[in-house]
């Protein structure tokens, strides 16, 4: 079983604690206090959306998470937010299945790279992330939307897995 990044989108989202998740990722919309609650857990948190970059060195955050836009230029998407935020902080990209796109945010030096997937597109995922794995060092991890039963994920060192959904995936 993979490590859990555990995402809180909204101000509802239970702050779930447990030995399988080890890192926190919180939507920029979210106010700052609940950012002080995720960090007191003692675990990584990274900022994820608009102006994540700012959010997260405001708030002295280990990083963030960047989902990318498959119409747009990646590495454009990616690198000044890396150069922003510099490089001892944590930086996890999110891209489409694709081995190009895996192969361009990895030339970034993300701590993770990270594979959109649905019900529809999980073989696609699948080919994917076991020729990333084979490939590159960095590490790789899903980031399912949609109900997919954690049996059915290919193998990564990461799920980002949505709060409102964590304890109907078999955790």
């Amino acid at each position: 079983m993979p490590d859990i990044i555990l995402k809180i989108n909204d101000i509802d989202d239970v702050i779930y604690e447990a030995d399988g998740i080890c890192c926190y990722v919180g939507e920029t919309s979210l106010p700052d206090a609940v950012f002080e609650k995720l960090k007191a857990t003692g675990k990584m948190v990274l900022a994820s959306g608009e102006r994540a970059v700012e959010k997260a060195l405001a708030l002295k955050l280990d990083g963030i998470v960047i989902k990318t836009d498959s119409a747009k230029p990646l590495k454009a998407q990616i690198r000044p937010q890396r150069e922003r935020m510099g490089a001892k902080k944590a930086l996890g990209v999110i891209v489409a299945p694709s081995r190009h796109e895996a192969m361009l945010a990895a030339e970034t030096e993300p701590e993770f790279v990270a594979f959109a997937c649905t019900p529809e597109n999980l073989e696609k995922v699948r080919e994917t992330v076991d020729w990333y794995n084979e490939f590159f060092l960095i590490q790789s991890a899903l980031a399912p939307e949609g109900k997919i039963a954690a049996d059915k994920l290919p193998a990564a060192d990461f799920v980002i897995l949505n709060s409102a959904e964590y304890k109907d995936f078999s955790c």
